[in-house]
């Protein structure tokens, strides 16, 4: 049994309107692109860029101005036709498939995890007794919760206050960021 906030993060890719991704193109702009076509809500969109920002760690973190940008287009390349392939199976590996997704930056995760969702009707449902049982044990899987929950907000935010106070409330928050 998921608990209420796993619940609510997967519900989130579940059973919102989204837009189908009917081919994996996993290049930044189609990425960017989705997440503009997906919501018309320009702070989650920024929102979710914000975040990218801060992925320091990620694979693929500012990738165009990378010294090594090559190699992350071959690897992302190589992530695409990996889960392309293995795409009926990724349910069966979700830790698995939580460790490469968190050490992506959030909108490539964020796109994964949706693509691998509506392609794959068990993928969600493990993923979130995933997120449950081991977001305690795991950082990887830690990350991608936090990513999940991060969404979840945003997107929920964004949909009870208007952009003008949604703007005004990020910047409060962002203001304890250093407290």
């Amino acid at each position: 049994m998921l608990d209420s906030t796993a619940q609510a993060s997967t519900s989130d890719l579940k059973g919102v309107p989204i837009p189908e991704i009917e081919t994996l193109d996993l290049t930044s702009h189609s990425v960017l692109a989705h997440f503009a076509k997906s919501t018309r809500n320009v702070q989650l969109l920024n929102f979710l860029l914000a975040l990218d920002r801060v992925d320091k760690w990620a694979v693929d973190y500012n990738e165009s101005e990378s010294p090594k940008a090559l190699e992350i287009q071959l690897f992302v390349q190589d992530l695409q036709r990996f889960v392309e392939a293995s795409l009926p199976v990724l349910h069966r590996v979700p830790r698995e498939f939580a460790d490469i997704l968190c050490h992506l930056t959030t909108t490539r995760c964020m796109y994964l995890i949706r693509f691998v969702g509506q392609h794959n009707e068990e993928f969600l449902e493990r993923l979130g007794f995933l997120l449950e049982e081991e977001a305690g044990q795991s950082p990887n899987v830690a990350a991608v919760r936090r990513r999940l929950e991060a969404f979840s907000k945003a997107k929920l935010l964004g949909e009870i206050f208007s952009g003008k106070r949604l703007t005004r409330i990020l910047q409060i928050m962002g203001s304890y960021s250093d407290v």
